[in-house]
């Protein structure tokens, strides 16, 4: 039962993460994806300069890693390069997007056959709602030269109403 309950939280987590995300996107979307990958930089910029302190802070050189140094190096340069060209990465989040829309609607779609033989309201909500973010990713995937707002928002309204199908389905299990 500690399982089911720590997996629920973690869906219900998941959906309003998704939610809040989707509604940046949808309200700013021409900040929203530079700021992102500028959080993501520092994110990696931290994680480069905890490697290099873990590194120089061993006393003995047995116990520093080289691997450490240079991943370390990597995760710093990562970032600086993902906070200096915020703009270029936010270029190719269209396809990122609609892949990873696609393969979590995917995975709703798979949740709802495995619950075919159960609650049917449920089965059809969720496989209704997989369909939906499905058709919205590969509206995403097929036109990632439109404006970059407008792939923002429908984007943004994608992870939203992927949210809230998890949150319905996780309602409707839990």
């Amino acid at each position: 039962m500690k399982k089911v309950s720590d997996a629920l939280k973690n869906y219900i987590v998941d959906a309003i993460l998704l939610i809040a995300l989707g509604l940046v996107m949808l309200i700013w979307p021409q900040w929203s994806l530079q700021i992102i990958f500028k959080w993501v930089g520092i994110g990696f910029i931290v994680m480069g300069l905890i490697k290099g302190l873990i590194y120089f802070s061993r006393k003995e050189k047995k116990e520093r890693s080289v691997s450490d140094l240079l991943v370390g190096c990597l995760q710093l340069a990562v970032g600086i390069f993902a906070i200096a060209k915020a703009e270029v990465l936010a270029s190719h989040f269209p396809i990122v997007a609609a892949i990873l829309l696609a393969y979590g609607a995917i995975m709703m779609i798979v949740r709802a056959v495995k619950m075919k033989d159960g609650d049917q309201k449920t089965f059809i909500l969720s496989l209704v709602l997989g369909i939906v973010t499905l058709v919205l990713a590969v509206v995403v995937f097929a036109h990632p030269a439109m404006l970059a707002n407008l792939m923002m928002q429908t984007a943004g309204i994608a992870m939203i109403v992927e949210g809230i199908s998890l949150l319905i389905v996780m309602a409707q299990k839990g």
